[in-house]
């Protein structure tokens, strides 16, 4: 038996055809509204971002708060901002990461304001715990041993031009003194500062300058730590317990303490004058 299928009428192929045009003619209205609808919202976010009135033209714009020992204008100087520079493009993490890495300041807070365009940076600062010293190009072309910056607590070095304000707090100056290449050194500060902090031996200077013999000067004289390696904190401590050693030798007569092997310390000293020889004699 065969199957015939009824013709449809051209009419409806008409209609058909008629409601597939005017479905294309609406999406393709859609996307059109859609476009026009993107760029204007894209103009509109442009427009507010590049505003005149919400661009900062100088970092006269920037309030610095809770700074003591650096300048407003050398914080400024260090915060990566190109101006112009729309405010609503500003990251306040960003800003507030990129600050912390190079200066000695914490709890960086960073607060917007559109209009007028400013920005609020709250700051707090860690105090310089010592005075950096390395070679440096003279006036005459030689090298000499000059004052360099200063280091914080943390390790973070700051050139001493950056604190300017410093010497309105005499009392804030750092006596601890450390001579060397930074590069040598300040990736081990922290712990070094730590051990230094409650040594019951004051330590005034640290030298080094030749990496394979740290030497202190402390109380008792010269101490020869020799290489940084782990055995730091033991010299530390062995150094704690070696007044009784030093109490039976004169301060003068004490050439420097060797606390490379901090198990077998001694104390290098002068040989004794001939006058001395006699007396014993």
């Amino acid at each position: 038996m065969v199957t015939t299928r009824n013709p449809v009428p051209p009419s409806q192929v008409v209609q058909h055809r008629d409601k597939l045009r005017k479905e294309r003619a609406r999406r393709n209205r859609i996307a059109v509204c859609r476009f026009f609808v993107a760029v204007g919202v894209t103009t509109g976010v442009f427009w507010v971002i590049t505003h005149p009135s919400w661009v900062l033209r100088s970092g006269e714009q920037i309030n610095i708060e809770g700074n003591e020992l650096l300048s407003d204008k050398e914080i400024r100087s260090l915060i990566p901002v190109q101006y112009p520079q729309p405010i609503l493009t500003l990251s306040g993490q960003y800003l507030a990461d990129e600050l912390g890495e190079k200066t000695p300041l914490k709890n960086i807070t960073i607060t917007k304001k559109i209009a007028p365009p400013s920005l609020t940076i709250t700051v707090e600062e860690n105090p310089p715990v010592a005075m950096a010293y390395g070679p440096e190009d003279n006036e005459n072309g030689q090298v000499a041993i000059s004052h360099l910056g200063f280091i914080s607590a943390d390790g973070v070095f700051m050139e001493k031009d950056m604190y300017e304000n410093l010497e309105q707090y005499p009392e804030k100056i750092p006596s601890l003194k450390i001579f060397g290449n930074q590069g040598l050194y300040l990736s081990y500060w922290e712990e070094l500062y730590r051990l230094l902090a409650v040594s019951p031996i004051p330590i005034t200077e640290i030298n080094w300058q030749n990496p394979n013999n740290i030497i202190l000067t402390t109380d008792l004289g010269k101490v020869h730590l020799g290489p940084y390696t782990s055995r730091l904190p033991q010299q530390f401590e062995k150094l704690g317990k070696i007044t009784s050693i030093t109490q039976q030798i004169r301060r003068e007569d004490i050439i420097h303490i060797d606390l490379i092997n901090p198990n077998q310390p001694f104390v290098n000293q002068k040989p004794p004058s001939k006058e001395e020889e006699k007396s014993i004699n």
